[in-house]
C-alpha cells in the first residue's frame, strides 16, 4: 500500500482526487487548513508530513487576498516542492489556465500571477513534476475532455476529469516534466492517458 499526499484534499476537487487514491487501495494523507493533520500553505509546511510519501498532489484555491495568495501559491508551493526534490517525491499540481495571459481577468491577476510563480519554482525545483491546468471548473459529471498545451483555449471541466488527469500523471513517468490544460468536450474520446501523456511536449 503506497502513501499519498494531497495538500487541498477535503475541497472539491481535491477529495475527488484523494477518493481515487484510496479507492485505488492506497492510504491518503488529506491534508489542509481544517484538517487533521492540518497544513496551511500561507506558513512553512511540516517536511514530516511528507515521510514515507510516494507522491504529492497540491489541490488548493487560492485566496483571495494578494499577500495571502502570494504566500500559499508561490512561497507554499516553493517549500514543498523543496521537500518533494530533498526526497525525491513525484509532484502534481493543480493549477488553472489564464497562467500565461493573467491580463485577461485583471480581477484575478494577482491571484493568477501567485499561481504561475509558484508552478514556475515547482519546475525549477529539481522536483519530479506535472502541471494540470483545468479551465472553469464544474462539478457536473465529465463527459469527454480535450487536452491542450499552450494555454490558450476558454471552456470549463469537470472536476471529475481533473481528478482522474491528476491521479493518472501520479502513476506515468511519461507525465512528468509537462504542463497541460483540460477543457470539456463531449465530441473527444475518454482519454487513454498513457497515450495521452507520451504526446505531450515537455516543458522548456
Amino acid at each position: 500500500m503506497s502513501t499519498f499526499v494531497v495538500v487541498g484534499g477535503t475541497g472539491r476537487t481535491g477529495r475527488r482526487i484523494a477518493d481515487r487514491l484510496s479507492g485505488g487501495g492506497h492510504r491518503v494523507v488529506a491534508a489542509s487548513r481544517s484538517s487533521e493533520p492540518a497544513l496551511d500553505l500561507t506558513g512553512k509546511p511540516d517536511p514530516a508530513l511528507f515521510t514515507g510519501a510516494e507522491g504529492v498532489v497540491i489541490a488548493v484555491e487560492p485566496p483571495k487576498d494578494p499577500e495571502a495568495a502570494e504566500a500559499a501559491m508561490h512561497h507554499g508551493i516553493a517549500a514543498i516542492a523543496e521537500i518533494a526534490a530533498r526526497d525525491d517525491i513525484p509532484v502534481v499540481l493543480v493549477s488553472q489556465i489564464y497562467l500565461t495571459r493573467p491580463a485577461a481577468h485583471p480581477e484575478m491577476s494577482a491571484r493568477i500571477e501567485a499561481r504561475a510563480r509558484g508552478e514556475q519554482a515547482l519546475r525549477d525545483s529539481g522536483a519530479q513534476y506535472t502541471i494540470v491546468r483545468p479551465s472553469w471548473l464544474h462539478d457536473l459529471p465529465a463527459a469527454g475532455v480535450r487536452v491542450e498545451q499552450g494555454d490558450t483555449g476558454e471552456g470549463r471541466v469537470s472536476r471529475d476529469a481533473v481528478a482522474d488527469a491528476a491521479v493518472a500523471a501520479l502513476f506515468d513517468p511519461a507525465a512528468s516534466g509537462k504542463t497541460f490544460e483540460l477543457y470539456d468536450d463531449a465530441d473527444s474520446p475518454r482519454p487513454d492517458w498513457p497515450s495521452v501523456f507520451a504526446a505531450l511536449h515537455p516543458d522548456q
